[in-house]
């Protein structure tokens, strides 16, 4: 048995192919795909309805009817120990820190590759943070020049 095995994800992301996609890749590795959905209200509202809460919320940034930002702080508020990891094909400097601002564990881009996504989902999930290479260079430049 995989460790990915015990880990429940919910998918918030409004490109349904590409949350598919990803989806089914995750369940193929071993992960638990419990909620998809297209928007943070709609995740929210999913959320409320459910009896066993996932245990990594992925959430794109830009997003209609509720983004990422509100998205993350939300679920921060009615969920505090809820582990939530960024995801979006934007990954500059304020993108990243609003996300960790707003309440997120970690932030990957979607240029990653499944297995770097596998691996942040396992490592937000056991340990609390997660940051990709590219999100982590530009944290640490950001980092660097308010010094």
């Amino acid at each position: 048995m995989n460790l990915q095995e015990h880990i429940a994800i919910a998918l918030i992301d409004d490109h349904e192919q590409f949350r598919n996609r990803i989806g089914k890749q995750l369940e193929r590795n071993g992960f638990r795909v419990l909620i998809q959905a297209d928007n943070g209200r709609a995740a929210l509202e999913k959320l409320r309805k459910t009896k066993v809460l996932p245990d990594v919320c992925i959430t794109d940034v830009h997003m209609p009817v509720m983004n990422g930002f509100e998205t993350v702080k939300r679920l921060r508020k009615h969920y505090p120990t809820l582990k939530i990891l960024g995801y979006s094909i934007n990954d500059d400097a304020p993108v990243i820190i609003k996300m960790l601002r707003c309440g997120a564990n970690g932030f990957i881009t979607k240029y990653s590759r499944i297995q770097e996504l596998e691996e942040a989902i396992a490592r937000i999930h056991y340990e609390g943070v997660y940051f990709g290479s590219a999100s982590g260079k530009i944290l640490l430049e950001q980092l660097r020049k308010s010094c």
